[in-house]
């Protein structure tokens, strides 16, 4: 019987949706609630911003300052972690986490990034934490290259090693077969975080699972990034009522967090409309496609075709001038 962690990041992945604007209140709730609950991890927040979205007037999750770890409720259960981007966030920044309530970090790249972690993994560990690799936007990894970076990591390996589908492009078999990979390289727990772009989150999370994964990422009602995550209270569910799982995670304790992250939390009920799907099906953030539909236009050209021709290059940022060029090659292969 398969006994999976289940990590809640509602107050790091799910500050895309609010800025990272959780009041002292909001914080307090959601992490005692969840602990009651018997969530396994918490994850409060980034320390040192997002890789992917800066803002000036994000929110104390967005970095996780002394003072607000300090703050942080005492949990009895869960072990609480933050997420970094190395890029951004110099180790010197963390020298503070060894006296927080912290105790696990987990360290998110981009594939093109990964040879920054094993040292700056070590620095981490080196003060007593736990250390987990989040490798984000895996759908642009091929197995070969993702065999790879196993290796590259095998002789120091993180305490866990997760792939995240950051645009929610992927389907169970291609997850699968990711994750199979990371099984065979690596004798550490594997995890998944996964997007609802196409509607597959639950469903690619059972396929991991099923592979062997067994660290599982979800957020209070899906709240994150576009169309959001496996839902906390939804993973809770699952993981209670099949008998292949278990579980000490409460159920009724996790939905009581979901509902007041509904009703005092959440701007607007999480969606998974055209720009989301576009962006699943294009294997690319949601948040560029706007510029793929307002620089289409002014070519004359169809944003969805537009859009497979950018993920199919898999360029690491969708800026104006890579959607200018494609359109730019689409026109002159068109026929006048």
């Amino acid at each position: 019987m398969l006994k999976p962690t289940l990590l809640d990041c509602t107050l790091r992945d799910g500050g895309n949706q609010n800025d990272w604007r959780f009041t002292a209140a909001d914080v307090q709730t959601i992490v005692s609630t969840l602990d009651s609950a018997e969530v396994d991890v918490i994850e409060v927040g980034y320390r040192g911003g997002s890789g992917s979205r800066h803002s000036p007037t994000a929110g104390a999750s967005a970095h996780c300052s002394p003072e607000y770890l300090a703050a942080l409720p005492v949990t009895k259960h869960a072990e609480l972690a933050v997420m970094v981007v190395p890029s951004v966030c110099p180790v010197l920044a963390m020298e503070d986490l060894p006296d927080s309530p912290v105790s696990m970090v987990r360290l998110a790249a981009y594939p093109w990034n990964m040879g920054q972690i094993p040292a700056y993994m070590n620095a981490v560990r080196s003060m007593g934490l736990r250390v987990s690799v989040n490798l984000m936007a895996v759908s642009y990894v091929d197995v070969p290259r993702l065999r790879e970076i196993a290796r590259e990591l095998a002789s120091t390996p993180p305490d866990v090693m997760y792939v995240a589908d950051s645009f929610g492009a992927l389907n169970p078999d291609s997850l699968r077969e990711r994750v199979d990979v990371l099984l065979h390289e690596l004798d550490i727990p594997v995890g998944v975080h996964t997007h609802n772009n196409l509607g597959l989150a639950a469903a690619n999370a059972l396929a991991a699972l099923d592979t062997g994964a067994t660290w599982l990422d979800a957020s209070l009602c899906a709240m994150a990034r576009g169309a959001g995550n496996l839902a906390t209270e939804q993973a809770a569910a699952i993981l209670s009522s099949w008998p292949r799982y278990a579980t000490d995670v409460l159920p009724e304790q996790v939905c009581e967090a979901s509902e007041y992250v509904a009703e005092r939390v959440l701007p607007r009920p999480m969606a998974v409309r055209r720009v989301e799907i576009a962006a699943g099906l294009n294997d690319h953030h949601f948040y560029y496609q706007d510029r793929v539909d307002r620089i289409s236009a002014a070519h004359g050209l169809d944003p969805w075709r537009v859009g497979r021709a950018l993920g199919a290059i898999r360029p690491r940022k969708v800026t104006d001038e890579v959607v200018e060029r494609v359109c730019q090659n689409m026109s002159e292969e068109s026929p006048a």
